[in-house]
């Protein structure tokens, strides 16, 4: 089996880019949800060679207008002139798509894997689909740029990226491009009471703030899908998993920040935080000043 870095160099190597960070999570079941960012700042490129021809999908965001592009499928060209920045654009890997890249480009490509959309709708118990499909010269999405500029600091900093962040968004992406481009419906599901295994999946949550943990481990620890889990959690608690996660590391931070003389250092380790400046930031948005403030007010 290939590694996650020989998978995602598979199929970003044809666009010869200047820079390419990529994240690899894992589906439902044995699919790799893998997105990339590549960027090249001059032009001239040239024409792509054709993708592995498997069944997949390539979802790409523009995060800067290309100026000048075609693309050909099966030979064909569909599409020439330019994609605007925010321009969102599915191809079909068994159509053998060429890009001819003649200004610079800075995008974001989801590689969607049929398999990764089988298992999305058996765990949702409904219809699979067998396509992904927009115009050639793509449409303007505004969930999709949310979701593509989300998974940006994950991209540019991957070791403070944590399981349950990268499978939520990455999940939620992908479960996105399901419905939107290729037709899948799913239930609506009603915020309730929190069911008794969602309240066991919080305590295990709780009792692991300095660990790494995994949404997957969680919902089949629990006997639930991933999606499910996911949707679940936040229909009955308000917030996503990694968010509920995020602020109770900060509780406890603050607990520490109170209670004891441990170092910003210290008690971002302790709380499951990458180094002390992932630490700051994330304390910061929930809190509104740093750890090192917020410990001096309140201490005096």
């Amino acid at each position: 089996m290939q590694s996650d870095l020989e998978y995602g160099r598979n199929y970003v190597e044809q666009f010869k880019a200047d820079s390419v960070s990529q994240l690899v999570t894992r589906g439902p079941q044995s699919s790799r949800l893998l997105v990339s960012r590549l960027r090249r700042e001059t032009g001239g490129h040239g024409l792509t060679a054709p993708p592995p021809g498997d069944a997949v999908f390539s979802v790409v965001l523009q995060l800067r207008e290309q100026k000048q592009r075609e693309l050909y499928l099966d030979g064909r060209c569909v599409h020439r002139g330019a994609y605007a920045e925010r321009t969102t654009s599915v191809v079909n890997h068994l159509e053998l798509p060429r890009a001819n890249l003649i200004s610079p480009f800075d995008c974001l490509i989801f590689t969607v894997p049929q398999s990764a959309l089988d298992e999305l709708a058996d765990e949702a118990r409904v219809g699979r689909i067998d396509h992904l499909y927009c115009p050639p010269c793509g449409v303007l999405d505004e969930k999709v740029w949310h979701l593509g500029n989300s998974l940006l600091p994950a991209l540019e900093r991957p070791h403070e990226v944590s399981s349950m962040y990268a499978e939520y968004v990455m999940l939620a992406a992908y479960s996105y491009f399901a419905q939107t481009f290729g037709g899948q419906r799913l239930d609506k599901m009603s915020r309730d009471t929190v069911a008794p295994w969602l309240k066991r999946a919080m305590e295990a949550m709780a009792a692991q703030l300095d660990t790494d943990v995994s949404l997957k481990m969680l919902a089949e620890a629990n006997g639930v899908s991933l999606r499910y889990f996911v949707r679940a959690f936040k229909a009955s608690t308000g917030e996503a998993p990694h968010r509920w996660m995020l602020r109770h590391r900060v509780e406890r931070a603050k607990d520490l920040l109170i209670g004891t003389q441990a170092t910003l250092a210290e008690v971002a380790i302790s709380c499951g935080f990458a180094d002390q400046s992932h630490f700051t930031r994330v304390f910061r948005t929930f809190v509104g000043v740093s750890p090192a403030v917020w410990r001096r007010t309140v201490r005096h």
